[in-house]
């Protein structure tokens, strides 16, 4: 049997052209920098953003990636879709890391439009009912159990992001899927922490797959990480329709997705499942960071506080509102949101800059 040298396989390598950004093709042929980047990819792509600047390119499991670390170039490059075709890797790239079928038309699987779906569900009429059930399940998520009856005795204390985390993902996570048939107003202490447990072994269960996430992205099988596998198959079997179907005030972009999964695709129950954990990682990968880092500069400038306390004190007391005890849901439209420049400005940064630390364009 023969065998190639380091310097023999250096001749398949493809190299530098004038013009693009600098190439990292890895010491492993066809795997190039996956290991690499699957290991810890915020440090690999720090120690490349020191070698390299803020675009260049790498081998990742026999294909190649260029990153782009300067959020404020990101619209710059998405405005160029005619010539990107993003929709082709974000799709070979969920189907890769949830373990769906294909979500191309093209590959047979099914003929459901996304873009279509989205836009029924998450914009323009659809879009205020949604806002009104995320606020409610955000003062749900952050009142304590036994909700009135607890007093300034009973604090809790936890971490900033732990904090984050926990009420944001939550809130989101009732807002897309619902709530247990059982749940009601009136549940006991007893039951409403049972209820949060199961959320929170969600949350946990999203985290560990998290985890993973960049080295699925790089070609890495899931097989080989024996908790971030079972944390995407727990979250996929509590999706299963007959799971769903015991849940109530299920968003409609998850009732209709449920449905176009029936009728338009050839799907098995786990397939259609492992959608639904695609559009949770999708509605937290980003938000989640997001929030922590609005709030962690928030809270480091007492002045930012000040400003943000009186707005939000003004915009309540604008509507007939006021934060107490004994007025435990607030309610707040879209354009009263949208109006509040103070918060707006503090937030929308943050927003933009971890939308996307870097973004992958395929080639």
């Amino acid at each position: 049997m023969s065998t190639l040298s380091p310097r023999t396989c250096a001749l398949f390598l493809p190299f530098r052209h004038p013009g693009e950004p600098p190439l990292e093709n890895g010491v492993i042929p066809y795997l190039g920098c996956a290991l690499r980047f699957g290991a810890n990819p915020l440090e690999f792509l720090r120690h490349l953003q020191r070698r390299h600047g803020r675009i260049f390119t790498c081998r990742i499991a026999g294909q190649y990636i260029h990153f782009l670390c300067d959020p404020f170039s990101f619209h710059s490059v998405a405005r160029q879709g005619r010539h990107l075709d993003w929709k082709k890797f974000h799709l070979s790239t969920s189907a890769k890391a949830f373990g769906h079928e294909s979500m191309d038309p093209n590959h047979g699987h099914t003929t459901e439009n996304l873009q279509q779906t989205f836009r029924k569900t998450l914009q323009g009429e659809a879009l205020p009912s949604l806002i009104k059930t995320m606020m409610e399940n955000l003062q749900s998520a952050m009142l304590p159990s036994g909700t009135l009856k607890a007093s300034s005795l009973h604090w809790q204390q936890d971490g900033i992001l732990a904090f984050c985390y926990k009420v944001i993902f939550e809130a989101s996570y009732l807002t897309l899927f619902g709530q247990e048939l059982s749940a009601h107003e009136n549940e006991s202490p007893l039951e409403q922490e049972a209820r949060k447990a199961t959320v929170l072994n969600a949350l946990e269960n999203y985290k560990e797959f998290d985890k993973i996430f960049p080295a699925l992205v790089a070609g890495l099988p899931i097989h080989i990480f024996k908790s971030g596998h079972s944390a995407r198959e727990n979250l996929a079997k509590s999706f299963l329709r007959q799971n769903l179907s015991r849940r109530r005030n299920i968003s409609d972009l998850i009732s209709l997705r449920m449905h176009l999964n029936d009728t338009l695709t050839n799907f098995d129950d786990l397939s259609k499942a492992r959608t639904h954990v695609a559009l949770l990682w999708a509605s937290q990968a980003n938000t989640l960071p997001a929030t922590f880092w609005s709030l962690f500069y928030l809270i480091r400038s007492p002045e930012a506080i000040k400003a943000a306390a009186e707005e939000v004190t003004e915009m309540l007391k604008s509507s007939g509102q006021k934060t107490s005890p004994r007025w435990p849901h607030l309610t707040l439209s879209r354009e009263q949101l949208d109006s509040m420049r103070v918060l707006g400005r503090y937030i929308a940064p943050d927003l933009f800059n971890s939308d996307t630390y870097y973004d992958v364009c395929h080639t």
